[in-house]
């Protein structure tokens, strides 16, 4: 037979524990949780009290941070309808303003850089080899157009050549003067002279050695 000690429901009354949790849940419109912060107090029963803090968070599934707040969600991609989008890795389309995630934005190196969509990148990238080839197209007609300038600036220097012969010509005619000989004729006359020149060098040369 036991006996019970005097104090002992004083003192298991005392032993017992308590636990007291918290929990608060972010959900989002749909209804769904995103993050989930627990509290959870803990009495030994002999005046020994415990705060354990946990908290669960959702991942994003565009960059794979964890969006702890409702705030920091973003909705879907509107590119890819798979993906969700956070306010780290949201990003928009400049050209057609889609909201993309980390996984579907592009950038084009274009002038200016522009963050777009698939679509929009493809486009951007035919215009841009469009442009090259009208850039193209442009400096050889540039070029083009030089070397007909400077052909019609020789054409013009002689022209204005021909017309001074013809004007000395009538000149000369008018005052009973021979007439200038021509541009074909002072060539002529100067090569049979460096020939006549060089003739009587090799004949004196020759004169020397003998």
């Amino acid at each position: 037979m036991s006996v019970a000690r005097p104090g002992a429901p004083e003192v298991a009354r005392r032993c017992r524990m308590r636990r007291i949790e918290r929990r608060y849940v972010t959900r989002d419109g749909r209804g769904r949780a995103i993050a989930v912060r627990c509290e959870r107090v803990t009495d030994d029963g002999l005046g020994n009290t415990r705060l354990v803090s946990e908290q669960r968070a959702k991942i994003c599934s565009g960059c794979f941070r964890p969006v702890i707040e409702l705030s920091e969600s973003r909705g879907v991609c509107d590119w890819c309808h798979t993906r969700e989008c956070c306010v780290h890795c949201v990003a928009q389309c400049q050209v057609c303003s889609r909201r993309l995630c980390g996984h579907c934005r592009l950038g084009f190196a274009g002038s200016p850089g522009l963050t777009v969509c698939e679509a929009c990148y493809r486009r951007l990238e035919y215009r841009q080899v469009v442009d090259d080839q009208l850039q193209a197209q442009q400096t050889a007609f540039d070029r083009q157009l030089a070397q007909q300038r400077l052909l019609n600036e020789i054409e013009s220097l002689r022209l204005a050549a021909d017309r001074q012969h013809f004007s000395n010509h009538f000149q000369a005619a008018r005052l009973g003067l021979p007439p200038p000989p021509t541009l074909l004729g002072r060539v002529f006359q100067f090569t049979w002279r460096t020939i006549g020149t060089v003739f009587q060098y090799v004949a004196r040369s020759v004169r020397q050695r003998s």
